[in-house]
């Protein structure tokens, strides 16, 4: 049980907190199991001495974890952990790729997760994505947007950006672009491919994207922003949403002989 003191010190406002704690704990050390129901909003309110948005508070932070879901009518139910995704990344500046390391270099498409709907749209590019890919604001880009799902969840979103003046009347504007994806695409079409930068931050999903992901709560999200370089130009931005539940990311990186 959690430390009496703990809640009289505890803001109301914030007093979901050490209740999500606490239910997260017992889910945890299987005192509830999967599939187990977890205590009514009334029992939890009589027990804790909070409110019933309190307890709502509580249950959500936990659903946006996988930890707890809802089942109409009957109330919440401990889950099953859902299993982690490893997202692979082998970002390994100037080595010759050959279309086999493309594969397993956490390219769009390139095999962590099998079930991804593909949606291409043109846009102009906005003063951020202009940065990144090195041109004016405003000019044309072509945008590629994933939503990647496994066992029926949404769990990844990506959205890939790229200058028209790269891919007009080729077959990356369609949208199965063969085997390893868009960036294997570019090496096949004879571009220099050298250079990859990620920057990886983590953070809660915000609105739109909490609706992508089918989730009623924000969710905890890693971001990775992955920026593709050849050798005058930059190629492509990939900015990919993962829950963070469900994810780890897993990198290769070489050891240089001194």
């Amino acid at each position: 049980m959690t430390s009496p003191h703990l809640w009289e010190t505890t803001p109301d406002r914030n007093r979901w907190r050490p209740l999500a704690a606490e239910l997260r704990r017992r889910i945890r050390s299987g005192e509830y199991a999967p599939g187990d129901r977890l205590p009514s909003n009334a029992a939890l309110r009589a027990r804790y001495s909070v409110s019933g948005q309190t307890v709502q508070h509580a249950m959500n932070s936990l659903r946006s974890e996988g930890l707890v879901e809802t089942r109409p009518g009957l109330g919440w139910f401990a889950r099953k952990p859902p299993d982690v995704v490893r997202l692979p990344r082998r970002p390994e500046p100037g080595r010759a790729l050959t279309h086999d390391a493309w594969l397993s270099c956490g390219a769009e498409e390139d095999g962590w997760l099998r079930n991804v709907i593909t949606v291409l749209r043109f846009d102009v590019a906005s003063a951020r994505i202009a940065a990144e890919l090195r041109i004016e604001p405003g000019d044309e880009i072509l945008v590629r947007e994933r939503t990647m799902s496994e066992d029926g969840e949404v769990v990844a979103l990506a959205s890939s950006y790229f200058a028209r003046s790269l891919t007009r009347g080729t077959v990356i504007e369609t949208a199965d672009t063969g085997p390893g994806g868009v960036f294997a695409c570019l090496f096949r079409l004879g571009h220099d491919v050298i250079r990859h930068v990620e920057r990886v931050t983590a953070g809660i999903a915000r609105d739109d994207e909490a609706r992508r992901f089918r989730r009623p709560a924000p969710p905890i999200v890693c971001r990775v922003v992955r920026v593709t370089s050849g050798r005058t130009s930059v190629l492509g931005v990939i900015h990919i949403v993962v829950l963070a539940e469900r994810f780890e990311l897993c990198y290769e990186l070489p050891v240089v002989a001194r």
